[in-house]
């Protein structure tokens, strides 16, 4: 009489041994224990529907228990050779050192240990950031530290949303809640994803249902709910392994910003320079070694450990200098349009007041300066702060002035008209232009010209002797107490 039960596959086949390059995963053994278990009771049926025939159950027996032992060899084989697993985290870590350069790049350098197992191991090292670039990803032991061998390395970003659980648990086990309580399920395996509805398989039977219905478990291990560098390595000796790993990665910026506060009379000024490092990776910096590059020759190094959670904004404080005395002076930028025709227009720039220090160690300064941008405070008579306005600054090396708009003056007045323009053909103008100054006070008074010359340009006639600056002219003038002095130019223009 056949067995009324078939409760595995026909066609299944119990294998006499086991490939020795097989790495089972807890996954793989625990659906072999289930299987084997419907094996054994699959055959108890079929022992009690043949129950009178006495020369088979000696051989029954023996098969069963041929499956027990088949069982107890896969599980013993699969932990003697699956790579053990090791997390890696924060706590781990003894030394970083991060490195920020322009345009959202930052290298990173850590220290860690781990404890590894002799023979196959998989590192999952946690706690770094999101954006890591692979490709740039250095690993090495640290002496004194056994050689290891890498066989490869891998990165895995968190990406889990509704729809990435169900594509990752196609062919998992998942719990279908009812219509009228969440907290009501069943288990069902999950067949197939389509767009508002997911196919589900209970008992035999295959269901379609809406995707809000499923429910998972666990996560799957194909997703990470953390960023994550998996290393699978082998190496021939336990124990404890230092290693350093650098990579390439972005979630950091950084900028120079500076605070000065002059006195009352513009005689002293103190300057404080801060960095200002924001951290947007997905990953903290516990007590790290900070450097931040201007430029491939230029950087600076904060010179005490800095914390740095994910999502903070630190300013740091790099360099301050007190009492520096700067040098008062005026400037003029024209708001002339030079390679048009102005004629019959007045105008009347207004002389800017600028305070300046040159970057020198004697004037209290002596480090290269970083762009950034400036807050300017002075102090008044009743000692109260009051806020002036903001510089941009571009980099200060050493020797170059530092160097400050603090407002305007009305001692010095002006008045600008265009004298002359000429287009010499379609591409060249010339123009000429007559500044007439003032200085309304008993007191000396220099003051710099600044006219901007685009492109391709020559001077053909001027007054006063002038320099070149990038992409503009500078003249300097000094006016005695109450003199009046004329700046006259005559410029030729590539307008191209």
């Amino acid at each position: 009489m056949a067995s009324k039960f078939n409760l595995y596959p026909s066609n299944f086949k119990i294998p006499c041994s086991i490939p020795m390059d097989v790495i089972l995963t807890q996954t793989e053994i625990h659906k072999i224990v289930v299987l084997l278990q419907i094996i054994i009771l699959d055959r108890r049926f079929r022992e009690d529907d043949t129950r009178g025939k006495q020369n088979k159950v000696s051989s029954r027996s023996m098969r069963i228990t041929q499956i027990i032992l088949l069982l107890f060899s896969i599980l013993l084989y699969s932990f003697s050779v699956k790579a053990v697993v090791q997390e890696n985290s924060q706590s781990s870590q003894f030394d970083i050192s991060v490195t920020l350069y322009p345009n959202d790049m930052t290298l990173i350098k850590e220290k860690r240990k781990a404890y590894l197992k002799e023979g196959s191991n998989k590192l999952l090292i946690k706690d770094v950031p999101s954006s890591i670039l692979m490709d740039s990803f250095l690993f090495e032991v640290v002496s004194p530290s056994s050689p290891l061998n890498i066989l490869e390395y891998s990165f895995q970003a968190p990406d889990i949303t509704h729809e990435k659980l169900l594509e990752h648990s196609i062919g998992e086990t998942v719990n279908v809640t009812s219509f009228q309580s969440k907290s009501d399920s069943m288990l069902a395996k999950l067949l197939a994803v389509e767009k508002e509805t997911v196919l589900i398989e209970s008992m035999g039977t295959i269901y379609a249902v809406k995707k809000s219905r499923i429910a998972f478990p666990h996560l799957p291990y194909t997703l990470v709910s953390e960023p994550m560098i998996t290393l699978k390595l082998t190496n021939s000796k336990e124990g404890e392994y230092l290693f350093e790993m650098s990579y390439l990665t972005k979630g950091f910026t950084w900028e120079a910003g500076y605070t000065i506060i002059i006195d009352s009379e513009g005689e002293h000024l103190d300057l404080n320079n801060w960095i200002n490092i924001r951290n947007q990776s997905q990953t903290d910096i516990k007590k790290g070694h900070i450097r931040v590059v201007q430029k491939k020759t230029l950087f600076y190094d904060i010179e005490r450990p800095i914390s740095l959670p994910d999502k903070s904004v630190k300013n740091v404080s790099w360099f301050s200098a007190k009492n520096l005395m700067p040098t008062k002076s005026f400037r003029i930028y024209p708001k002339n349009n030079i390679i048009v025709d102005e004629e019959g227009a007045v105008m009347k720039p207004p002389v800017e007041t600028w305070l300046s220090v040159e970057n020198i160690v004697s004037q209290g300064l002596g480090v290269p300066l970083p762009q950034g941008i400036i807050k300017v405070f002075q102090r008044s008579k009743d000692y109260s702060l009051l806020y002036i306005g903001e510089n941009k600054t571009s980099l200060i090396p050493l020797g170059k002035p530092l160097s400050l708009r603090v407002g305007s003056t009305k001692e010095i007045t002006t008045e600008m008209r265009q004298t002359d323009y000429r287009k010499l053909g379609s591409k060249v103008v010339e123009s000429g232009y007559r500044l007439d100054l003032k200085n309304t006070t008993d007191f000396p008074k220099q003051i710099t010209v600044f006219q901007n010359v685009p492109g391709e340009w020559i001077i053909l006639r001027e007054t006063h002797p002038h320099e070149e600056e990038e992409n503009r002219v500078a003249w300097t003038l000094s006016l005695g107490s109450q003199e009046e002095v004329s700046l006259r130019y005559r410029i030729r223009m590539n307008v191209e």
